[in-house]
């Protein structure tokens, strides 16, 4: 344990949300009205004015698996793009945050919008923010290593986001969960890269 607290002090802003994540998932795990009144959902943010989706959305998870699986990207990916911003700039926990906030809400509002109408559609999970702070750590420092995988060793930025879409592809495939939303990952990578152009000044 005492190897693990500088890690976490490292990165406040990943722990933070991490805590989040899985006290707000195991709730919704054990109590599925709550998991319900969480979730993405387009239709009761319109109609019912449920705008608190748009935020507890990404702190809401299917399973143990879906809550595992993004948890560890957010340790391994987001921790490493918030050192890496703190190394660089004096205020880099708070454009960490910035860059993970504008990429979830650019996925959220934008998925909204286009199924405002269909009750159907429904959509929970840290793993459209995760991307968009993917892309960002890939434009960022594309050969920094992401993370590493048993056999293979370390993966550098430029590859881990095809890698991170196949994982995703593989797993709903295997588990049928129809959480996963492909269209929100696409609009919240998209923030991702903007919030990195408006928050570190990039210009390509």
């Amino acid at each position: 344990m005492p190897d693990l607290i500088p890690i976490l002090d490292s990165r406040p802003v990943t722990t933070v949300i991490g805590i989040l994540n899985f006290a707000v998932s195991i709730a919704g795990m054990r109590r599925r009205d709550l998991y319900h009144q969480w979730i993405l959902h387009p239709y009761g943010i319109r109609r019912r004015k449920e705008f608190w989706r748009l935020i507890t959305s990404d702190f809401i998870h299917h399973d143990l698996v879906h809550l595992l699986i993004n948890s560890a990207m957010l340790f391994f990916i987001c921790g490493e793009l918030e050192m890496f911003l703190s190394e660089r700039y004096g205020s880099g926990s708070l454009i960490f945050l910035a860059i993970y906030l504008l990429s979830h809400l650019t996925g959220a509002m934008t998925v909204s919008w286009s199924n405002r109408n269909n009750f159907e559609y429904s959509s929970a999970g840290a793993s459209g923010s995760i991307m968009g702070c993917m892309m960002s750590f890939m434009i960022l420092a594309p050969h920094e290593v992401a993370f590493y995988l048993p056999l293979a060793g370390a993966v550098e930025n430029e590859f881990a986001a095809l890698l991170v879409i196949l994982g995703l592809m593989v797993y709903r495939w295997r588990s049928g969960n129809e959480m996963l939303d492909n269209e929100l990952h696409f609009f919240s990578a998209l923030g991702g890269i903007a919030a990195t152009v408006i928050c570190c000044g990039i210009i390509f």
